[in-house]
């Protein structure tokens, strides 16, 4: 699992931990906001061939509670924003929509879960992968454009670096 784990192009903190509970069919960690860790499995012996980890946008919480935002109202946008961490498909499965299933599962999943907002950050050296989430129901934001959440404007999600953020807003 963490072979596979480790080909996502990401910083997160805790694969290790997200391999192992994968693995026993459970991610969950403390805190509000689903997160989920979802897997695609081959039939037969293949075993995993995707895996696609989803939280809460961490840095946006982090900062509503350093402005002193009521918690009842971090834990709501917790409970109504949900980012799309990372996406992996074993590389000899690549062009069998597994990535595909996998984002489809997701969006079901926190839309179920009453969730208003789905977002990922892409390179923008990457504008194949940006066409390919659209497909899926995203819209890409352009470089460096933030995700806006409040009719003002004082609250959003940005980019980070050569990123440009995708966003599937559920009805």
């Amino acid at each position: 699992m963490l072979d596979l784990l480790s080909t996502i192009d990401t910083e997160y903190d805790d694969l290790d931990y997200a391999a192992q509970h994968i693995d026993a069919g459970t991610y969950a960690t403390s805190g509000a906001g689903l997160r989920r860790a979802l897997v695609a499995e081959a039939e037969g012996d293949a075993g995993l061939v995707g895996a696609l980890l989803a939280l809460p946008p961490a840095s946006l919480l982090r900062r509503l509670q350093m402005a002193e935002v009521p918690r009842p109202v971090v834990g709501g946008v917790a409970r109504s924003i949900a980012k799309l961490k990372a996406v992996a498909v074993a590389p000899e499965r690549r062009g069998d929509r597994i990535g595909e299933a996998l984002v489809r599962a997701f969006t079901d999943e926190y839309d179920a879960a009453d969730y208003e907002v789905l977002y990922a950050q892409v390179d923008i050296d990457k504008p194949a992968l940006a066409r390919w989430y659209g497909r899926l129901g995203f819209e890409a934001l352009g470089a460096g454009a933030p995700l806006r959440l409040d009719p003002q404007g004082q609250v959003a999600i940005y980019p980070l670096g050569a990123e440009q953020l995708v966003v599937r807003v559920l009805t």
